[in-house]
Parts: structure tokens; C-alpha cells; sequence
């Protein structure tokens, strides 16, 4: 279901705790919430301040979905679509905002961007994030290169990790379907002007085949998957204007993955151990603040293939460590009364390198590829103007980068929106994005040209005590997109990509008790690509590959008892195409809906048990061609508090 910022979280109620980002404020006859604070602009600011598409799914909400993945949730929000979210456990779900390709979103981590360069398309993985450790989830759509550089074609997911500063200890404990078990702990706490936050997790699944055997005949093995992370959040309030916070986190995973499509592998496995650390600077006078942040990531991916039941490859080890460093600095300040003005600057910093060594019938083969990096520099400036009665908006935005390998290149942004009332709000924006190609892409082809985008959208939105609406629509069209070409195996620009959609949020509170949510996307793309059946000539393609056209979702809150709570959701995924092989027809994955429910019960003040249920009608579907997705998903757990 689409979580609206506006709106009670999903799955929860009246009696459960609401924190920061949506605090419930009683009235005589009905609930309000009061204005959720976003940090859109890199500033926190009410959410009717912005003239951005934001979305948040706050704590509340995170809570009410303990048993599933950060991908799951997101996957489920108006405008996404992440393949390899219902798979087996380990798969590494693509991430489509509005259409736009796997890489063209960027994921920040409490406001830090986090890629990995050695990714084909510098995507991160999202396994590397559990959910215990996020606070909430402020999804921004459409492009926002201005204030957050390459890579933010199709929106941005901010990420914000646990930060509390009242005592605090809590766990969680879950298992459930294909062997999996879930076990967190965290515990937060004050000391004088430091508060801290720590945790730790360990996650495993025995899972099923992730590739489909069409013949049923095959025997198949299950591919499982572990994984063990811990995170450290500090922060010290220096003084009454000046706080710092250090972070840490580490995830290491690992899966066993199969040989490919419709291929089963005995003996393939795939690690990745990521390492995050972080440090911001903040100092705020009443409407003025400077900010600096600096994170260093490093990645170390594995596929490891000691291949017994292979005829001809029978070892193999391919190793990719990546590396990045990236440090922002800005400062806000108002110029007027009506007027905030943000300026600032960032540098990036990406590096990998690759070894590979296979063992075959044909001898042993050792490839060394050497380190490579590439970096940007980018000054950006935003102003913020409104009129005396706010009830108009204008965002105006402008970037400047250099890349070590492209050059300058700029970017804009200008987003108006107006309030008709205290309930209707009209927005709209136009913007441009940008993408440098990957380090992995330009390893295998270092003439590839950055993408560039231009971007539409328009909307209404409706607010008042009960009812939250909002319709969208927008516009985008990429030039010099990358693919992968099947003539020399290689990476190539691609002519066009044009998308339009219309995206439609609604959520009711009808009372204390109960809570409507329903969304629908309607998604039109097109690509003038390579023709992927002759591998000769161009084509214009009237769909995108593995994006649905058409999703929907609706769910139902309610409270039975004070302490009570249970959501029904229902999601539909119309039919999309998939890749069917080299020189072969596009095939088609067929449409499919799936039930979920949640439930939850609170036995003690500190003690809540809950069940969680994924696709209970035991739905056969497809996210990817040639492998399979979960069946009937039953978890169940407790959580202390």
C-alpha cells in the first residue's frame, strides 16, 4: 500500500505510539495529525512547504511490517516497483521509480549518498539495510540532481537510520516460512550531552530454488541465506547551536545463488560485507545552519563456484572491492523574511577493482583487472521564496558539477506549488537530471556518454482532519540511456527513453478504529533500443522491461480492542515483459494479485506479539523470468520493548 506522509501508518492505530513524523493531535469528534517534517531540501520543514512528491513512512509504520524486508515495503509505495523483493531471500532487488531504470535511483543513508561503484549500474543493495535499524523513510519523486547529484533521475529513498536519545532497550524475535529467522537487539540511552544508539542483528533462511525448474524434474536444491550486521549511532551536543553525530554500520551476507535462468547450481555462493562510516557536523541559530557531512564506504562482493556438477567450468572466484568517499558541506541562511537560501558544495569519490580465476578442461585462466576510480565536484544553491499569507511557493535550484572524466555539466530545478485553501494544495515542477556511467560500464566501454533527462510533473493534493488525496502526473525523457548490447557484449547509449504516469493516493481515517488506503500508477513507457531479436537494427519498444503498466493496492486498518490491531492489504501487478534470450522475443510475466494481513497483540505494556502474512492465497508468480518467487510467506514473532 502507499504510506502517505499525511496519513496513520500502516497496519496501526490511535493507541499505538506515534513518534516525531507523525505525532496525532485528539479533537472533540475526530483524529488529526499534525504537519509531518520532511528534509526534502536538506532542511527539516513541514511537508506543506516543499513543493515536492514526498512521501514517509515513519516508525510507526516500519513496525507494523516486523517480518519483512525494506524492499518489500518499499515495493508496495505509489510509483515503485522493486523485482526481487518477493524472490528468494539474498536476491538483489532493482529499484524503478516512475519507470526509471535500475541505477536511477539514489539511496541516501540519513542524507549520504551510498552506491556501490563496483555495481553494474552503481546500485546499492538493499539487503544491506534491515529494518530494525531504520527510524523512517522519506521517498522523494522525480529527478533531483540539484541538491543531490547523479544518479537521482528518477527520485531519491532517504534512509534514516535510529537516532533516539531516551532510555531505551528493545529486541525482536520472529521466524516463520522457508526456515527463516529474524533476531534483533537494540539499546539507546543519555549520558550528559551524549546520547547514543547500538544494535545488532542476524538474519537466515533456508529458502527455495531461486531458479525455476520448467520441467519440475530437476531437483532443484534450496538456495539459503544468512546475514549479520550491527550498527553505532553517537551523538554530542556540543552547545546550545553546534552537535555531532559519528555512525557506524556493517552487514555481512551470504546466499547461495543458482548458474542463471531456468539453471540450478549446487555449489555457487555469493557474499557481500559493507561497511559504512560516518560523520556530521551541524550548528543551527534559529533560521540559519551549516552542515557538514562526511561518509566512507567500502564493498567487498564474492561469487564463489566450486562447480562439481559442471561439465566444463568446475572452479571459479570473482572479487570486486569498491570504495567511496563522499563529504557535503552547505549552509541556509534566510535572505528575507519570505526568503531561505541554501548553498553548498560536495565531492565524490568512487574506486574498484576486480580479480577473477576459473578453473576449467581447458586449464585455469587468472584476470587482474586494475584499480579505477573517477570523481565529481558540484557547487549547488536553492531558494525557498513564499508570499506573506504562504500560500505560494517557489523553489528555484541550480547545480554545477565536474566530472574528472565529463567535464561540466548543470542541472536546474524549478517547482512551484499554492495552497487554493487550507485543504487543496496545486504543485508542479520541471527539472533535469544526470548520470555518469558506472566504473563497471566504463571498464568494458570507456566511450559511453552520461545520461541526461528532462523531467514534468503536475498534482493536487487534499488534506484535512479524516481524508488524505493526491493525485500526480509527470513526464520524463532520458537521452544516451545505457544498456547492454548482445551484437559484442558490451555497454552502449541507447537513443531515447520517454515515460509518462499518473499516480493516485487516498487514505480516509473514518474513525478511531478503522483506516482506508488505496493507491493506483498507471505507467506509460517507451525506448528506442537495439532490437534484442535481430541484434541488428533499432527499434522503438512501446513498454519497458519489467515494469508493470498498471498497480494498485488497497488496505484495511482496524482496531478491535485497545490492544488489537490487524491490516488487510491486497496488491495487483498487471502483466509486464521480461528479456525471453539472446535473439528471442521479449516474453511476457503474467499478471497476478497477492493478499497480505498483519496482526498484532500487546500482552504487556513491554511485550507485543505479532503475525505477519505475505501472499495468502499462495499465489505462483514471476518478478524475473527464469526464477521464482516466494509462495505463502507466514512469519511470526515478538518484540520487547
Amino acid at each position: 500500500m502507499c504510506l502517505i506522509a499525511t496519513t496513520l501508518a500502516f497496519g496501526q492505530t490511535t493507541s499505538q505510539p506515534i513518534l516525531k513524523d507523525s505525532v496525532q493531535k485528539r479533537t472533540d469528534n475526530t483524529i488529526s495529525l499534525e504537519e509531518v517534517i520532511v528534509t526534502a531540501n536538506k532542511l527539516e520543514q513541514k511537508q506543506s512547504s516543499t513543493g515536492k512528491v514526498v512521501t514517509v513512512i515513519n516508525a510507526a509504520t516500519l513496525q507494523a511490517n516486523a517480518g519483512r524486508t525494506i524492499a518489500q515495503i518499499l515495493n508496495e509505495q505509489a510509483g515503485l516497483y522493486l523485482p526481487g523483493s518477493l524472490s528468494n531471500a539474498g536476491t538483489v532487488p532493482s529499484i524503478y521509480m516512475r519507470g526509471a531504470s535500475s541505477g536511477r535511483t539514489l539511496i541516501l543513508i540519513d542524507g549520504m549518498p551510498v552506491g556501490d561503484p563496483s555495481m553494474i549500474s552503481n546500485e546499492f543493495d538493499l539487503n544491506l539495510v534491515p529494518l530494525y535499524l531504520i527510524e523512517r523513510i522519506e521517498i522523494l519523486k522525480g529527478a533531483q540532481s540539484t541538491l543531490y547529484g547523479s544518479d537521482a533521475i528518477g527520485g531519491v529513498i532517504n534512509i534514516i537510520t535510529k537516532n533516539k536519545s531516551i532510555p531505551n532497550f528493545s529486541g525482536d524475535f520472529s521466524t516463520g516460512s522457508y526456515g527463516t529467522r529474524k533476531i534483533n537487539l537494540q539499546h539507546s540511552n543519555t549520558i550528559g550531552k551524549l546520547n547514543y544508539a547500538v544494535g545488532f542483528g542476524n538474519e537466515a533462511a533456508t529458502g527455495f530454488s531461486s531458479a525455476t525448474d520448467i520441467t519440475g524434474k530437476n531437483n532443484f536444491d534450496k538456495d539459503g541465506y544468512k546475514n549479520n550486521n550491527w550498527f553505532a549511532n553517537i551523538n554530542y551536543a556540543i552547545n546550545q547551536n553546534w552537535n555531532a553525530k559519528v555512525s557506524t554500520h556493517q552487514t555481512s551476507y551470504n546466499a547461495d545463488i543458482d548458474y542463471g535462468a531456468f539453471k540450478d547450481d549446487k555449489d555457487e555462493k555469493f557474499n557481500n560485507t559493507t561497511k559504512m562510516t560516518g560523520l556530521v557536523l551541524k550548528y543551527k541559530k534559529e533560521k540559519s545552519i551549516f552542515q557538514f557531512q562526511y561518509q566512507l564506504s567500502t564493498q567487498d562482493r564474492q561469487y564463489k563456484n566450486d562447480s562439481l556438477d559442471r561439465k566444463y567450468t568446475i572452479f571459479e572466484d570473482n572479487q570486486y572491492i569498491g570504495k567511496s568517499h563522499f563529504a557535503d558541506a552547505f549552509y541556509s541562511t534566510p535572505l528575507s523574511k519570505n526568503i531561505q537560501w541554501i548553498l553548498g558544495g560536495d565531492f565524490r569519490y568512487g574506486s574498484f577493482h576486480q580479480t577473477y580465476v576459473s578453473l576449467s578442461k581447458y586449464g585455469p585462466y587468472n584476470d587482474n583487472f586494475k584499480d579505477t576510480f573517477q570523481y565529481q565536484t558540484a557547487l549547488y544553491s536553492s531558494l525557498l521564496i513564499n508570499d506573506a499569507s504562504n500560500k505560494w511557493l517557489l523553489e528555484l535550484g541550480g547545480r554545477l558539477n565536474k566530472h574528472s572524466r565529463y567535464g561540466a555539466n548543470q542541472t536546474f530545478t524549478i517547482s512551484p506549488s499554492y495552497k487554493l485553501n487550507r485543504q487543496v494544495r496545486l504543485m508542479a515542477s520541471a527539472s533535469t537530471g544526470y548520470k555518469a556511467p558506472s566504473l563497471y560500464q566504463l571498464s568494458n566501454n570507456d566511450a559511453l556518454k552520461p545520461e541526461q533527462s528532462f523531467n514534468t510533473e503536475i498534482g493536487i493534493e487534499y488534506n484535512n482532519n479524516t481524508v488524505f488525496a493526491r493525485g500526480v502526473y509527470y513526464n520524463r525523457t532520458i537521452d544516451n540511456g545505457i544498456d547492454y548490447n548482445y551484437i559484442d557484449y558490451n555497454f552502449f547509449n541507447y537513443i531515447r527513453q520517454k515515460v509518462n504516469g499518473t499516480e493516485l493516493e487516498f487514505n480516509w481515517k473514518a474513525n478511531e478504529k478503522n483506516n482506508i488506503s488505496l493507491n493506483y500508477t498507471l505507467m506509460n513507457g517507451q525506448e528506442t533500443n537495439q532490437n534484442r531479436v535481430t541484434t541488428t537494427d533499432t527499434i522503438t519498444y512501446k513498454y519497458l522491461l519489467k515494469r508493470p503498466k498498471n498497480t494498485a493496492g488497497i488496505q484495511w486498518s482496524f482496531q478491535p480492542s485497545p490492544k488489537l490491531n490487524v491490516s488487510i492489504a491486497a496488491r495487483y501487478i498487471s502483466k509486464r515483459y521480461d528479456v525471453g534470450g539472446y535473439a528471442t522475443e521479449d516474453v511476457i510475466l503474467k499478471s497476478y494479485t497477492l493478499l497480505n494481513a498483519h496482526i498484532q497483540y500487546s500482552i504487556h505494556k513491554h511485550f507485543i506479539v505479532y503475525a505477519d502474512g505475505q501472499n495468502l492465497g499462495n499465489t505462483v508468480f514471476n518478478e524475473i523470468n527464469g526464477y521464482n518467487a516466494m509462495g505463502r510467506m507466514l512469519m511470526i514473532g515478538l518484540r520487547i520493548k
